[in-house]
């Protein structure tokens, strides 16, 4: 970041915190002093108007920002509009206020109050959200429903109260369209809020969303004062200034913050299906129960009732929201399993395809160096010389062999086929040279099990492979145990590679007690060439191996480690043989 930004952010800073000072400030004041634009005193009008006036030309100057979504932009002036227009119902309440003699036209603070909420409603849809999810109808439904009703039954609870009885029909008339106006905007926040807008800035949505809920909390507050016939205000005037200090924030952020360049979640991966509306209006609508309690109200039956209810359709979300969520988390994993055997079988059509061609080269290699030595007579230079090119291509054969087994194709011309478990006791004898006397080796070979058909060069390459990266890992007094034995799988294990079928398997095991293997290589254990040892001490292949030559079976590998505390790798072959590749 330059100079000039770092400056500009702090300035930036500098001012909102100074700004949010003044108005957490103007909040407080009414609970000391006779202040606030419900009291209609000159004070508490002035300070309705700048509160509302600097956030509404912030916002309209959020709307000018040429990096912003079109459709933000369009939504950001319809609310910079609504709050200008508001301001200006301000100004002229303090032009009155002040003495100055304005004509008077009958509703016009009704029809004044209808634009500005139109203009609000129409600036929460405007906003540009990401399509509603499969499945996700449910959760909308359920969340608009428990706001609406926690609306509803607050309302009824304020209606029973003695001054809204007292009331003539025509305020009666009024406060159910404000009411009506909030719920509107309640369901459009539950849209947003489940749907998520497209590129959010989220800070800045947050902050909307704040803005509406205290919008609703005002609204209850001032009929309740209405409906005790309570000149105490003190309440509504402080959410007042509370309200616009969140639209200050929000005008800044959208002023100021960078839009992402791709869809981000408004909440934590853990929460993303998470609505925190519906439990707003459980927790609401619990408080004017106790409150109703309190006070002997007739409305404390049906308030119980309806918070009743509400929980359980509080529950049923949370208990949906929880299964969906697993349900993704799923089907994520899934699809990062498939592209993972996408990719692993790409690599192993690529290592094959270069062992094939190194196959036939070194082969060609090979003949010519015998021939040389055929013709080279008696020269014990030149003779040293073809020998250690044979080697080396007889090196680079082996190696190529390898590849051809990680790619997963079979060793032609080997057609003889036995059981794992008889394999595995006849081989029991020559592995024993590879391991090192300071290991204890424990072989769990039962009489019986082991009933799968595999070539005994496949299986001796994978223990041979195994074993090797056992006794690599593990220090001296530590522990390698060999077993085989059958197990009948209906579903895959989670983190088995390749995913084979449901059925009954042989399993070759081998566990050590060494270092294990770092989460974070994990993923990539099965590919061509990884390897977390120097380069000087392996190539990578030695698990890459093992699996394809267990896929070209129709088996899978699984792998459980832990680090510091060791490996075990177990290679499922099926006792059913699929047709060979």
């Amino acid at each position: 970041m330059s100079s000039a930004n770092h400056r500009a952010r702090s300035r930036h800073r500098l001012w909102l915190t100074v700004a949010a000072v003044v108005w957490a400030c103007l909040a407080i004041l009414p609970w000391t002093f006779s202040f606030g634009p419900l009291n209609g005193d000159r004070g508490g009008v002035l300070a309705a108007f700048l509160v509302t006036a600097v956030p509404g030309f912030l916002i309209l100057a959020a709307s000018r920002r040429a990096e912003l979504l079109g459709r933000l932009r369009q939504a950001l002036a319809l609310l910079a509009f609504s709050m200008l227009l508001t301001a200006a119902g301000n100004f002229l309440r303090l032009l009155s206020a002040l003495g100055v003699a304005l004509p008077a036209v009958p509703g016009l603070n009704f029809a004044t109050t209808l634009v500005i909420w139109a203009l609000g409603l129409a600036a929460l849809i405007r906003l540009p959200l990401t399509p509603l999810v499969r499945g996700a109808w449910w959760r909308v439904a359920i969340d608009i429903t428990i706001a609406v009703l926690g609306m509803a039954l607050a309302i009824f609870f304020i209606w029973t109260l003695p001054g809204m009885r007292l009331a003539p029909p025509s305020a009666h008339l009024k406060i159910l369209l404000y009411n009506s106006m909030e719920a509107a905007n309640l369901i459009v926040l539950n849209l947003i809020l489940v749907r998520a807008p497209l590129r959010p800035i989220r800070r800045a949505v947050w902050w909307l969303s704040a803005t509406i809920v205290i919008e609703t909390i005002y609204l209850i507050a001032v009929q309740y004062a209405l409906g005790r016939q309570s000149h105490d205000f003190r309440l509504p005037n402080s959410l007042f200034f509370v309200d616009y200090l969140a639209y200050l924030y929000v005008g800044a952020s959208f002023l100021t913050d960078t839009q992402p360049d791709t869809d981000v979640s408004l909440l934590p991966e853990a929460m993303r299906a998470f609505n925190p509306l519906p439990m707003l209006s459980v927790l609401g609508v619990g408080g004017m129960l106790i409150l109703s309690a309190l006070r002997s109200n007739p409305a404390s039956i049906p308030l119980a009732v309806g918070l009743v209810f509400m929980a359980i359709l509080l529950f049923g979300r949370v208990s949906g929201a929880t299964w969906e969520n697993l349900r993704l988390l799923r089907e994520e994993a899934a699809e990062d399993r498939h592209r993972h055997a996408e990719k692993l079988e790409l690599m192993g059509r690529l290592a094959g395809g270069v062992a094939h061609i190194i196959n036939n080269q070194m082969t060609v290699v090979l003949g010519y160096a015998e021939l040389a030595q055929e013709e080279a007579g008696q020269s014990r230079t030149l003779h040293g010389s073809l020998e250690a090119i044979g080697a080396a291509a007889r090196s680079a054969s082996a190696l190529a062999e390898r590849l051809l087994l990680a790619s997963g194709r079979r060793r032609t011309g080997d057609h003889e086929l036995r059981q794992v478990g008889e394999i595995v006791r006849l081989e029991r004898e020559p592995m024993e040279d590879m391991l090192v006397p300071d290991r204890e080796v424990i072989w769990e070979l039962a009489e019986t099990g082991g009933d799968a058909l595999m070539s005994p060069a496949d299986l001796k390459a994978i223990l041979r492979e195994l074993i090797s990266n056992s006794v690599d890992a593990t220090p001296a007094s530590g522990r390698i145990t060999i077993r085989v034995r059958e197990k009948t799988l209906s579903a895959p294990p989670p983190g088995m590679s390749p995913s084979p079928r449901p059925g009954r398997y042989s399993v070759l095991e081998v566990a050590d007690t060494g270092r294990g293997i770092e989460s974070r290589d994990l993923p990539r254990i099965f590919e061509p060439f990884f390897t977390s040892k120097p380069l000087h001490e392996g190539r990578g292949l030695g698990l890459c191996v093992v699996h394809g030559i267990a896929s070209s079976y129709g088996g899978g590998v699984l792998v459980d480690t832990t680090p510091g505390a060791g490996t075990r790798v177990a290679v499922y072959v099926p006792t059913t043989p699929i047709e060979t590749r």
